[in-house]
């Protein structure tokens, strides 16, 4: 192998051995996209990525898709969400309280997103951890009963954190505009969703946007999708890791659930936290070519 790898405590990988700035061929890309998909959750720190080395290395994991929160996009690139406790006379450059809550990126939108990347610019000295969840595992310590039982089960979902509501609370999902309110619609996707790449079964986006199971009554379903959620964020499934300046990394989101931290607005660098995220859909094009 070209790349170097290294477990993170409870799921996930530290890659190392490459130099993002640069162009990689295949075969190094062929690597990170297999550790990728088999841990869901990969790290590589201490690059130097310049604008477009980060737009070009989004483009290996799939389609680039422009987030939905518009006003919180970066200036110069429609696809780079800022994730951010930094304010610009008196509004927030990025999401700041939006994401502190167990969910899955854009799962209410179809198609889904299917790989979340992200690259360290700014880092509070006192750190910042986000918080992943393992779902092909947890699914995997489903007794049968629980797995037969939600096999072929269909989750209704749409924007916003189903466990609370408030736009006032700090673990609401992110405040909508007047017009993208207009704009969020129900979707549908199933409950245990397969890996397009390696087959595993995973639980899938149960917690945060999903608001009821198809042809169940919202008392059973919302009991069951509420029992799912704390199965799937058990301590067994759970990593942390805590983002620095020049550290890129990305999250499975057919097989992962994340929350951020939320900290107080920055007051200078020492505080300040940035991080771009670009989403992307469907498949990295290695492998919709069929070249992997």
């Amino acid at each position: 192998m070209y790349i170097e790898t290294t477990p993170l405590p409870g799921f996930g990988m530290e890659i190392s051995g490459v130099d993002l700035s640069q162009p990689n061929d295949d075969q190094i890309m062929r690597e990170i996209l297999q550790v990728f998909h088999t841990h869901g959750l990969i790290v590589i720190r201490n690059q130097k990525l310049a604008f477009d080395h980060f737009d070009e290395l989004t483009k290996r994991f799939g389609h680039q898709r422009p987030h939905f929160l518009d006003h919180l996009r970066h200036e110069n690139h429609a696809a780079i969400l800022n994730l951010s406790n930094i304010f610009e006379e008196g509004k927030p450059i990025g999401v700041y309280e939006g994401a502190a809550f167990w969910h899955t990126d854009v799962a209410y939108e179809d198609p889904p997103n299917s790989s979340t990347i992200v690259y360290g610019r700014q880092w509070p000295e006192e750190g910042c951890y986000t918080y992943f969840a393992d779902q092909m595992t947890a699914y995997d310590g489903l007794s049968d009963a629980i797995k037969k039982r939600i096999e072929h089960l269909v989750v209704l979902h749409h924007y916003g954190n189903r466990a609370d509501m408030d736009e006032k609370s700090t673990t609401s999902a992110e405040k909508l505009t007047v017009d993208q309110k207009k704009r969020v619609v129900n979707v549908y996707h199933p409950l245990v969703k397969r890996h397009p790449v390696t087959g595993r079964k995973a639980l899938y986006g149960m917690a945060g946007s999903s608001f009821g199971i198809i042809g169940m009554p919202d008392d059973e379903a919302f009991d069951l999708l509420n029992e799912l959620a704390v199965h799937a964020i058990k301590p067994a499934y759970v990593t942390s890791y805590d983002f620095k300046v020049g550290d890129a990394g990305a999250w499975d989101t057919f097989s992962t659930l994340h929350k951020a931290t939320v900290l107080e607005p920055a007051t200078g660098p020492e505080d300040s936290r940035l991080l771009w995220r670009i989403s992307v859909t469907g498949l990295p094009p290695l492998i919709a070519d069929g070249q992997q």
